[in-house]
Order: C-alpha cells, then structure tokens, then sequence
C-alpha cells in the first residue's frame, strides 16, 4: 500500500536511511555533489523539526520518497526552498509530482507565497518538475535556481491537505492524536546559504 504524510522528528531514522538508499545518480542530484554517508547522517541529525517539514511517499510502510521544506526565518514566512528525493525504483512514477503537488498545497495553507527549487544544471528531471508550476527559471555554469509563485491557499486546499494527512496515518496505522501533531500551524525553517545569498542579493 502507498501513502502520503508528514513525518515527525520520531521519523528522523527512517528519513535517514532513505537518504543512505539514493543510488549515486539519485544522491549526487539531491545533494548537488558527491555526498559521503557520514555526510548524509549529519544532516538528518541537524535538522530542527520545529523550523521544517517533510512530506514523505511510503510504500508497503517504507519511506521512498521525500519533499523537504525550509522556511525562511522570520515570523510570518513568506519564502521556502523545495528539496526532492525518490529512489531510483520509484522514479518515473510520478512519485515526484505528487510530493511537489503536496509540498506546494502545504505552503499555500501557511500563506508562503514564494518557493525556490535549486539543483545542479544537469538535473533535467527537477527542472522539468518546476516548470509544470511555471517557476522562473535562472541558469548559471553548473546550478539552475528557479522560483515559483505559490498562490494563496483556499478552503479546498486546507481541507485536501487534512484530508490526505488522514488517509496516510490511517495507512500508517497511526491514531488521530498523531494526525493532528503532524499538521502545524505554522512551520517555519531556515532556507539554505545558496538561498539566503541570493534573495539577499536582489
């Protein structure tokens, strides 16, 4: 059985070891270079809950997909950055859609008007993704840094993201108390320095 939801810090070891599981190709795109596994632990161990969120695909109740929000740092967030991971044997199954479709469904019900996707110019498949939302696109010698216009959310969207919080606990065998935690009222997080500097910038 396939599912959709949000993961929780209790989540962190499985976050983990679906980042340890990216094939080379699939590590270097998410990743924008060669990332050791060392690497890749001290990552998921520095993460701060409280400042991001991740949405994550899980098959048979193994985590293969994921989509990492960061918030940038203020008290009412207006910008994130969007981070992607499916391993290779999911890949091309629309997996990665449906995590942006889902990520972009969260920032509209948080007021996020901007989101910022960046990954290497030889990521054809993130960029192919981002122009399905119509992101602007900018290319440099070896990155692309695109943006996207996130529209303000409405009822429908409120109520599609509970709804598909609901469905992916249930199928996690999860009770409602753990539904209701993982749908915060406002997430906020730290955008990465590539993304800092260049909003900083304009």
């Amino acid at each position: 059985m396939s599912a959709y939801r949000l993961l929780l810090s209790i989540d962190a070891g499985r976050y983990r070891e679906h980042l340890l599981r990216l094939d080379a190709d699939s590590r270097y795109a998410r990743f924008s270079g060669t990332t050791s596994d060392a690497t890749i632990e001290r990552y998921v161990e520095a993460i701060d809950w409280k400042w991001c969120m991740i949405i994550g695909y899980f098959e048979d109740g193994a985590l293969r997909g994921a989509g990492e929000i960061r918030y940038e740092t203020a008290l009412f967030p207006t910008r994130a950055e969007l981070a992607f991971s499916v391993e290779a044997g999911f890949q091309n199954t629309r997996v990665g859609t449906n995590l942006m479709a889902r990520s972009l469904i969260i920032l509209r019900n948080r007021g996020v008007n901007t989101a910022h996707v960046v990954c290497l110019l030889s990521n054809r498949r993130m960029q192919k993704l981002a122009l399905k939302y119509r992101a602007d696109v900018e290319a440099y010698s070896s990155d692309v840094f695109m943006t996207i216009n996130v529209p303000c959310g409405t009822m429908m969207t409120v109520l599609s993201e509970l709804a598909d919080g609901c469905v992916g606990w249930m199928a996690a065998g999860l009770g409602s108390a753990a539904v209701a935690e993982s749908v915060p009222p406002l997430p906020l997080s730290r955008r990465s320095e590539e993304v800092r500097g260049h909003v900083s910038a304009r």
